[in-house]
């Protein structure tokens, strides 16, 4: 008798494989459907007036962008922004060479600030008199 049940299968296991094989073919079956939906959708949308207007804008806004391109490298803006540039670099130039005599002059002052309060201090003459320095 145990060889027999185990050579037998049971009810319950066959119903349930059956059903699994249902639901499988079921669920074939809506993914079939819906691409097939899918499809006729995608090729209604690619005939709609919609879909072949916006085809169009995007073809005159690439249009107008391309225009806009080669006018303004007719109208010489980029010989006209190295200019710009050139003489911005110029003027750096001379505004940090401006500084550095600025700063020098500031340094000069400072220095004989310092040798004036000195002299003060210790009431001896430095070794140069203020207003001429050393080189």
């Amino acid at each position: 008798m145990t060889q027999e049940s185990s050579t037998e299968q049971n009810p319950k296991d066959e119903s349930l494989r059956e059903s699994a094989k249902e639901l499988a073919n079921k669920a074939k079956e809506l993914a079939d459907k819906t691409e097939d939906f899918l499809r006729v959708a995608a090729h209604k949308v690619k005939e709609s007036d919609t879909f072949k207007k916006a085809g169009d804008f995007i073809d005159k806004a690439e249009d107008f962008v391309e225009d806009k391109m080669d006018e303004l490298e007719r109208s010489g803006i980029k010989e006209k922004l190295k200019s710009m540039a050139d003489n911005l670099r110029a003027t750096a130039d001379e505004l940090a060479e401006k500084a550095k005599a600025a700063g020098k002059n500031v340094a000069d002052k400072a220095d004989e600030i310092v040798k004036e309060f000195k002299y003060r201090d210790k009431k001896e003459e430095p070794d140069t008199p203020p207003g001429e320095n050393k080189i």
